[in-house]
């Protein structure tokens, strides 16, 4: 649909919203966008002087946001006739505006992983010195720069686990279930957790709490028939062991769970 009057002052108009609420980028954009369509359509006289006076208007807006002048100094005057160029510069200005704060974007991502590595350097250290306090402090510093790293979790349960803070592990052992259900690891560090520390009871409870968010999933649903058999609860062994071997018939821990099953069945006969 080719612009119109109407159809440019709504674009300034949401070019001066854009400037009121600092969004630097679509101010710069949405200009651009009103002088491309101001050249494109030949409007009357009525139309074109209030036109005229409102791109003066936004072109004076954005000249005073600090990502316009660190390229226009001076900022950009409205010169009648002179709309080509006006719409030529704002474009590429939009342009190098994105890039600035992609790149901003890029540093920041690179700072936050930064001080997730530290955090768990630094909490891996205090960790082996004994200080399991100040050593999950930092792991849940870590935590809470959390974005998309799911391998997070599992690596600090990893560090809990071989310092023998089983009980520990657990708290990110259930948000790497939450996050990454799909991870093998989880599942290795369950069952170290649950063989070692005598926490077979938190393994299932972790398990059956998650169980609606994961769905269906062959090592999850073994681990959990490993958890209940060790706990002698094996009807939720049974039924969770048959559906882990109905998904992978290959799982040797789910054919001894369900063996172990069918052994106490026939024993309390």
């Amino acid at each position: 649909m080719p612009p119109t009057g109407k159809s440019i002052r709504e674009d300034l108009a949401r070019a001066k919203s854009a400037y009121a609420k600092n969004d630097e980028l679509r101010a710069v954009q949405l200009v651009a966008v009103s002088l491309r369509s101001f050249l494109a359509v030949k409007l009357p006289g009525s139309e074109r002087t209030p036109i005229e006076g409102l791109l003066r208007e936004s072109l004076s807006n954005i000249s005073k946001l600090p990502s316009v002048k660190k390229y226009v100094p001076n900022g950009i005057p409205y010169t009648k006739g002179q709309e080509q160029k006006l719409a030529a510069f704002t474009i590429s200005l939009a342009q190098k505006i994105e890039a600035d704060l992609a790149d901003e974007g890029l540093d920041a991502m690179r700072q936050r992983k930064l001080r997730i590595d530290h955090a768990i350097i630094k909490g891996t250290k205090l960790l082996a010195e004994g200080n399991l306090l100040e050593a999950q402090r930092n792991f849940r510093a870590a935590v809470d720069e959390y974005v998309d790293e799911k391998g997070l979790f599992p690596l600090i349960a990893s560090r809990l686990i071989d310092a023998g803070q089983y009980k520990a592990a657990f708290e990110y052992l259930k948000r790497a279930i939450d996050e990454s259900p799909e991870n093998p690891r989880i599942y290795d560090f369950l069952i170290l957790a649950g063989s070692k520390g005598e926490e077979w009871a938190t393994v299932e409870r972790l398990l059956l709490e998650g169980k609606p968010r994961s769905g269906s999933l062959p090592l999850y649903d073994q681990t959990l028939a490993l958890a209940a058999s060790r706990l002698g609860h094996w009807d939720l062994a049974r039924s969770a062991a048959t559906q882990a071997l109905t998904a992978d018939p290959k799982l040797e821990e789910a054919k001894r769970v369900l063996a172990a099953v069918h052994k106490q069945a026939e024993g309390s006969a």
